[in-house]
Protein backbone atom coordinates (compact mmCIF):
# COMPACT_ATOMS: atom_id res chain seq x y z
CA UNK A 1 0.00 0.00 0.00
CA UNK A 2 3.02 2.12 0.75
CA UNK A 3 4.20 1.48 -2.52
CA UNK A 4 1.35 2.15 -4.13
CA UNK A 5 0.27 5.98 -2.21
CA UNK A 6 3.99 6.46 -3.05
CA UNK A 7 4.20 6.07 -6.76
CA UNK A 8 0.88 7.55 -7.31
CA UNK A 9 2.29 10.65 -5.47
CA UNK A 10 5.44 10.54 -7.72
CA UNK A 11 3.06 9.98 -11.00
CA UNK A 12 0.48 13.13 -9.81
CA UNK A 13 3.48 15.28 -9.22
CA UNK A 14 5.47 14.36 -12.52
CA UNK A 15 2.44 15.33 -13.91
CA UNK A 16 2.46 18.66 -12.26
CA UNK A 17 5.59 19.45 -13.18
CA UNK A 18 4.37 18.76 -16.78
CA UNK A 19 1.26 20.65 -16.57
CA UNK A 20 3.48 23.71 -14.69
CA UNK A 21 6.24 23.59 -17.29
CA UNK A 22 3.56 23.95 -20.33
CA UNK A 23 2.04 26.56 -18.58
CA UNK A 24 5.20 28.47 -18.72
CA UNK A 25 5.77 27.67 -22.14
CA UNK A 26 2.22 28.74 -23.49
CA UNK A 27 3.06 32.12 -21.62
CA UNK A 28 6.24 32.88 -23.14
CA UNK A 29 4.98 31.90 -26.22
CA UNK A 30 1.94 34.74 -25.40
CA UNK A 31 4.77 37.31 -24.61
CA UNK A 32 6.62 36.60 -27.81
CA UNK A 33 3.58 36.92 -29.43
CA UNK A 34 2.51 40.49 -27.81
CA UNK A 35 5.99 41.76 -28.66
CA UNK A 36 5.31 40.58 -32.76
CA UNK A 37 1.74 42.43 -32.83
CA UNK A 38 2.61 45.33 -31.29
CA UNK A 39 5.38 45.71 -33.78
CA UNK A 40 2.97 44.58 -36.80
CA UNK A 41 1.33 47.35 -38.80
CA UNK A 42 -2.32 47.07 -37.44
CA UNK A 43 -3.94 46.44 -41.25
CA UNK A 44 -1.37 43.52 -41.14
CA UNK A 45 -2.91 42.05 -37.78
CA UNK A 46 -6.39 42.61 -39.04
CA UNK A 47 -5.42 40.69 -41.58
CA UNK A 48 -4.00 37.91 -39.88
CA UNK A 49 -7.07 37.47 -37.37
CA UNK A 50 -9.39 37.70 -40.54
CA UNK A 51 -6.87 34.70 -41.57
CA UNK A 52 -6.85 32.83 -37.80
CA UNK A 53 -10.97 32.92 -37.93
CA UNK A 54 -11.71 31.70 -40.99
CA UNK A 55 -9.27 28.66 -40.34
CA UNK A 56 -11.01 28.57 -37.01
CA UNK A 57 -14.47 27.54 -38.84
CA UNK A 58 -12.41 24.93 -40.85
CA UNK A 59 -11.16 23.52 -37.84
CA UNK A 60 -13.27 23.52 -35.02
CA UNK A 61 -15.97 21.42 -35.45
CA UNK A 62 -17.81 21.73 -32.22
CA UNK A 63 -18.16 25.32 -32.71
CA UNK A 64 -18.81 24.89 -35.80
CA UNK A 65 -21.80 22.56 -34.56
CA UNK A 66 -23.37 24.38 -32.21
CA UNK A 67 -23.20 27.78 -34.22
CA UNK A 68 -25.21 26.61 -37.22
CA UNK A 69 -27.53 25.18 -34.46
CA UNK A 70 -28.14 27.97 -33.09
CA UNK A 71 -28.14 29.85 -36.36
CA UNK A 72 -31.35 27.36 -37.03
CA UNK A 73 -32.87 28.40 -34.33
CA UNK A 74 -32.43 32.02 -34.15
CA UNK A 75 -33.59 32.42 -38.47
CA UNK A 76 -35.46 29.20 -38.87
CA UNK A 77 -35.17 28.70 -42.45
CA UNK A 78 -34.54 32.20 -43.51
CA UNK A 79 -30.86 31.44 -44.15
CA UNK A 80 -29.99 28.38 -46.46
CA UNK A 81 -26.79 26.61 -44.82
CA UNK A 82 -24.08 28.87 -47.26
CA UNK A 83 -25.42 31.94 -45.63
CA UNK A 84 -24.85 30.28 -42.29
CA UNK A 85 -21.59 29.41 -42.74
CA UNK A 86 -20.50 32.57 -43.88
CA UNK A 87 -21.93 34.21 -40.78
CA UNK A 88 -20.37 31.98 -38.44
CA UNK A 89 -16.78 32.80 -40.56
CA UNK A 90 -17.52 36.55 -39.94
CA UNK A 91 -18.56 36.38 -36.34
CA UNK A 92 -15.28 34.51 -36.12
CA UNK A 93 -12.95 36.83 -37.38
CA UNK A 94 -14.39 39.30 -35.06
CA UNK A 95 -13.53 37.19 -32.36
CA UNK A 96 -9.87 36.83 -33.69
CA UNK A 97 -9.71 40.25 -33.86
CA UNK A 98 -10.86 41.05 -30.64
CA UNK A 99 -8.47 38.80 -29.37
CA UNK A 100 -4.88 40.04 -31.77
CA UNK A 101 -6.35 43.85 -30.57
CA UNK A 102 -6.09 43.12 -27.10
CA UNK A 103 -2.79 41.87 -27.99
CA UNK A 104 -1.20 44.11 -30.45
CA UNK A 105 -2.58 47.47 -28.45
CA UNK A 106 -0.60 46.78 -25.22
CA UNK A 107 0.25 48.91 -23.73
CA UNK A 108 -3.28 50.48 -23.76
CA UNK A 109 -3.07 54.07 -23.62
CA UNK A 110 -6.01 56.54 -24.30
CA UNK A 111 -4.65 58.25 -27.09
CA UNK A 112 -4.46 54.99 -28.79
CA UNK A 113 -7.70 53.91 -27.27
CA UNK A 114 -9.19 56.69 -29.30
CA UNK A 115 -7.75 55.72 -32.11
CA UNK A 116 -9.69 52.80 -32.37
CA UNK A 117 -13.05 53.96 -30.98
CA UNK A 118 -15.38 56.63 -31.38
CA UNK A 119 -17.23 57.18 -28.29
CA UNK A 120 -20.54 59.59 -29.06
CA UNK A 121 -22.88 57.90 -26.86
CA UNK A 122 -20.55 57.17 -23.82
CA UNK A 123 -19.63 60.82 -23.68
CA UNK A 124 -22.84 61.34 -22.74
CA UNK A 125 -22.67 63.97 -19.86
CA UNK A 126 -26.08 62.97 -18.21
CA UNK A 127 -25.33 58.95 -18.14
CA UNK A 128 -21.89 60.01 -16.98
CA UNK A 129 -22.79 61.97 -13.85
CA UNK A 130 -25.63 59.43 -13.12
CA UNK A 131 -22.47 56.34 -12.98
CA UNK A 132 -20.34 58.53 -11.31
CA UNK A 133 -22.98 59.75 -9.19
CA UNK A 134 -24.85 56.26 -8.21
CA UNK A 135 -22.48 53.51 -9.64
CA UNK A 136 -24.07 51.29 -12.17
CA UNK A 137 -24.32 47.86 -14.22
CA UNK A 138 -22.61 47.78 -17.58
CA UNK A 139 -24.25 44.49 -19.35
CA UNK A 140 -23.18 43.71 -22.76
CA UNK A 141 -22.42 40.02 -24.53
CA UNK A 142 -19.67 38.57 -26.79
CA UNK A 143 -20.90 40.78 -29.44
CA UNK A 144 -17.90 43.23 -31.56
CA UNK A 145 -15.03 43.52 -29.66
CA UNK A 146 -15.47 43.20 -25.73
CA UNK A 147 -11.80 43.29 -25.06
CA UNK A 148 -12.12 47.33 -26.64
CA UNK A 149 -15.47 47.11 -24.10
CA UNK A 150 -12.91 46.54 -21.05
CA UNK A 151 -10.59 49.02 -22.43
CA UNK A 152 -12.76 51.97 -21.95
CA UNK A 153 -11.90 52.14 -18.35
CA UNK A 154 -8.70 53.46 -19.23
CA UNK A 155 -10.51 56.80 -20.60
CA UNK A 156 -12.29 57.50 -17.19
CA UNK A 157 -9.72 58.09 -14.32
CA UNK A 158 -12.07 59.73 -12.41
CA UNK A 159 -14.56 57.16 -12.43
CA UNK A 160 -15.61 54.99 -9.58
CA UNK A 161 -13.74 51.54 -9.32
CA UNK A 162 -14.55 49.40 -11.70
CA UNK A 163 -14.97 45.26 -11.85
CA UNK A 164 -15.51 42.84 -14.47
CA UNK A 165 -16.12 38.90 -14.49
CA UNK A 166 -13.62 36.87 -16.50
CA UNK A 167 -13.67 33.27 -17.69
CA UNK A 168 -11.42 31.06 -15.94
CA UNK A 169 -9.35 28.45 -17.83
CA UNK A 170 -7.58 25.82 -15.60
CA UNK A 171 -4.20 27.57 -16.01
CA UNK A 172 -3.22 29.78 -13.22
CA UNK A 173 -0.37 31.42 -15.21
CA UNK A 174 -1.81 32.18 -18.29
CA UNK A 175 -5.32 33.90 -16.05
CA UNK A 176 -2.67 35.92 -14.78
CA UNK A 177 -0.72 36.86 -17.86
CA UNK A 178 -4.36 37.87 -19.36
CA UNK A 179 -5.42 39.53 -15.97
CA UNK A 180 -1.96 41.76 -16.38
CA UNK A 181 -3.36 42.90 -20.20
CA UNK A 182 -6.49 43.57 -19.23
CA UNK A 183 -5.32 45.87 -16.48
CA UNK A 184 -6.08 49.17 -17.83
CA UNK A 185 -6.15 52.08 -15.11
CA UNK A 186 -7.99 50.74 -12.14
CA UNK A 187 -9.99 48.20 -13.44
CA UNK A 188 -10.47 45.09 -11.50
CA UNK A 189 -11.07 41.68 -12.76
CA UNK A 190 -12.87 38.68 -11.11
CA UNK A 191 -13.00 35.02 -12.06
CA UNK A 192 -17.06 34.06 -12.78
CA UNK A 193 -16.85 31.07 -10.44
CA UNK A 194 -17.54 32.87 -6.93
CA UNK A 195 -16.61 36.02 -8.17
CA UNK A 196 -20.24 37.74 -7.78
CA UNK A 197 -19.48 38.40 -4.30
CA UNK A 198 -16.55 40.88 -5.21
CA UNK A 199 -18.79 42.06 -7.74
CA UNK A 200 -22.06 42.78 -5.49
CA UNK A 201 -19.45 44.67 -3.07
CA UNK A 202 -18.10 46.54 -5.40
CA UNK A 203 -21.49 47.73 -6.38
CA UNK A 204 -22.52 48.74 -3.12
CA UNK A 205 -19.03 50.63 -2.46
CA UNK A 206 -20.57 52.95 -5.14
CA UNK A 207 -18.44 51.11 -8.25
CA UNK A 208 -19.34 49.79 -11.48
CA UNK A 209 -19.58 46.05 -12.87
CA UNK A 210 -19.13 45.17 -16.09
CA UNK A 211 -20.79 42.08 -17.08
CA UNK A 212 -21.02 39.78 -20.51
CA UNK A 213 -24.83 38.21 -19.91
CA UNK A 214 -24.71 35.84 -22.80
CA UNK A 215 -23.55 32.43 -21.27
CA UNK A 216 -25.88 30.34 -19.95
CA UNK A 217 -25.92 30.13 -16.54
CA UNK A 218 -27.20 26.38 -14.97
CA UNK A 219 -29.83 26.58 -12.40
CA UNK A 220 -27.83 26.24 -9.52
CA UNK A 221 -25.93 29.12 -10.06
CA UNK A 222 -28.57 30.92 -9.90
CA UNK A 223 -29.77 31.27 -13.61
CA UNK A 224 -33.19 32.27 -14.31
CA UNK A 225 -34.72 31.53 -18.03
CA UNK A 226 -35.33 34.88 -19.55
CA UNK A 227 -36.73 35.14 -23.38
CA UNK A 228 -33.35 35.00 -25.76
CA UNK A 229 -33.42 34.65 -30.00
CA UNK A 230 -36.72 32.69 -29.47
CA UNK A 231 -36.28 30.78 -26.56
CA UNK A 232 -36.35 30.28 -22.56
CA UNK A 233 -32.38 30.34 -21.84
CA UNK A 234 -30.81 30.87 -18.43
CA UNK A 235 -29.35 33.66 -17.91
CA UNK A 236 -27.23 35.49 -14.95
CA UNK A 237 -29.59 37.19 -12.85
CA UNK A 238 -26.27 38.78 -11.38
CA UNK A 239 -27.69 42.52 -12.85
CA UNK A 240 -31.09 42.22 -11.53
CA UNK A 241 -29.84 41.34 -7.90
CA UNK A 242 -27.55 44.55 -8.21
CA UNK A 243 -29.57 46.80 -9.70
CA UNK A 244 -33.06 46.15 -7.14
CA UNK A 245 -30.73 45.92 -4.23
CA UNK A 246 -28.03 48.52 -4.40
CA UNK A 247 -31.07 50.74 -6.89
CA UNK A 248 -28.06 51.29 -9.67
CA UNK A 249 -28.73 52.00 -13.29
CA UNK A 250 -28.62 49.02 -15.84
CA UNK A 251 -27.33 50.44 -19.09
CA UNK A 252 -26.21 48.38 -22.11
CA UNK A 253 -23.14 48.97 -23.31
CA UNK A 254 -21.35 47.23 -26.91
CA UNK A 255 -18.09 48.36 -28.89
CA UNK A 256 -18.90 47.67 -32.47
CA UNK A 257 -17.84 47.70 -35.58
CA UNK A 258 -17.39 50.23 -38.25
CA UNK A 259 -16.75 49.62 -42.10
CA UNK A 260 -12.93 50.96 -41.50
CA UNK A 261 -11.70 48.49 -39.26
CA UNK A 262 -12.51 50.48 -35.85
CA UNK A 263 -15.27 50.70 -33.75
CA UNK A 264 -18.00 52.60 -32.08
CA UNK A 265 -19.09 52.31 -28.37
CA UNK A 266 -22.60 52.49 -27.63
CA UNK A 267 -24.94 52.76 -24.49
CA UNK A 268 -28.09 52.71 -24.38
CA UNK A 269 -30.83 53.86 -21.98
CA UNK A 270 -31.02 52.80 -18.43
CA UNK A 271 -33.19 49.18 -18.72
CA UNK A 272 -33.89 49.38 -14.79
CA UNK A 273 -36.37 51.97 -14.65
CA UNK A 274 -39.88 51.20 -14.00
CA UNK A 275 -39.65 47.58 -13.77
CA UNK A 276 -43.13 45.65 -13.84
CA UNK A 277 -44.12 42.80 -11.78
CA UNK A 278 -45.14 42.81 -8.03
CA UNK A 279 -42.08 40.91 -6.34
CA UNK A 280 -38.30 40.61 -6.75
CA UNK A 281 -38.71 37.53 -9.03
CA UNK A 282 -41.19 38.83 -11.31
CA UNK A 283 -38.78 42.14 -11.64
CA UNK A 284 -35.89 40.47 -12.14
CA UNK A 285 -37.16 37.89 -15.10
CA UNK A 286 -38.65 41.92 -16.22
CA UNK A 287 -34.89 43.30 -16.26
CA UNK A 288 -32.95 39.91 -17.62
CA UNK A 289 -36.08 40.16 -20.56
CA UNK A 290 -34.79 43.66 -21.42
CA UNK A 291 -31.74 43.09 -21.52
CA UNK A 292 -31.89 40.12 -23.57
CA UNK A 293 -34.27 41.91 -25.97
CA UNK A 294 -31.26 44.70 -26.10
CA UNK A 295 -28.86 41.85 -27.28
CA UNK A 296 -30.98 40.46 -29.51
CA UNK A 297 -31.88 43.38 -31.35
CA UNK A 298 -28.47 43.68 -32.32
CA UNK A 299 -27.91 40.54 -32.88
CA UNK A 300 -31.23 39.86 -35.68
CA UNK A 301 -30.17 43.28 -37.23
CA UNK A 302 -26.27 42.68 -37.87
CA UNK A 303 -25.68 38.37 -37.15
CA UNK A 304 -21.96 38.70 -37.94
CA UNK A 305 -21.88 40.42 -34.38
CA UNK A 306 -22.42 37.84 -32.45
CA UNK A 307 -20.30 34.79 -31.13
CA UNK A 308 -22.68 31.91 -32.62
CA UNK A 309 -20.43 28.85 -30.99
CA UNK A 310 -21.54 29.31 -27.76
CA UNK A 311 -23.58 26.95 -26.23
CA UNK A 312 -26.27 29.54 -24.85
CA UNK A 313 -28.80 27.38 -24.87
CA UNK A 314 -27.27 24.21 -23.45
CA UNK A 315 -30.24 24.92 -20.34
CA UNK A 316 -33.92 23.47 -21.26
CA UNK A 317 -36.77 23.34 -18.83
CA UNK A 318 -38.70 20.51 -20.60
CA UNK A 319 -37.28 16.78 -20.93
CA UNK A 320 -38.68 16.80 -24.55
CA UNK A 321 -36.11 18.21 -26.64
CA UNK A 322 -38.62 20.28 -28.50
CA UNK A 323 -36.92 23.56 -30.09
CA UNK A 324 -33.79 23.06 -28.27
CA UNK A 325 -30.66 22.36 -29.75
CA UNK A 326 -28.99 18.84 -29.44
CA UNK A 327 -26.69 20.13 -27.39
CA UNK A 328 -28.83 21.21 -25.00
CA UNK A 329 -29.45 19.14 -21.62
CA UNK A 330 -32.82 18.81 -18.79
CA UNK A 331 -32.11 21.55 -16.24
CA UNK A 332 -36.06 22.57 -15.09
CA UNK A 333 -36.67 24.67 -12.32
Amino acid sequence: MAFSLGSSFRRHSQRLRRSRALENIAVEVLVGLVKILRALPSRWVLWSADRLGTLSTLYDRRGRKAALQNLRIAFGDTYSERERRRIFKSSQQLVMRSMALLLHLQPLTAKKYLRWVDMPDVRDHEKTRHIIDKGAVLVSGHVGNWELLLGMRILFPGFPPTVFLAEEIPYGAINRFLQKLRAHGDLISAFRKGGARTVIKVVADGGIAGLLVDRNVRRPHGGVFAPFLGLPARTTPLPAWIALRHGVPVYPIFCLPKGDGRYRMWMGPDLSKDLPGEDDRERTVALLTRINQTLETLIRAQPELWTWSLKRFKSRPEVELGDYPPYSIHDPD
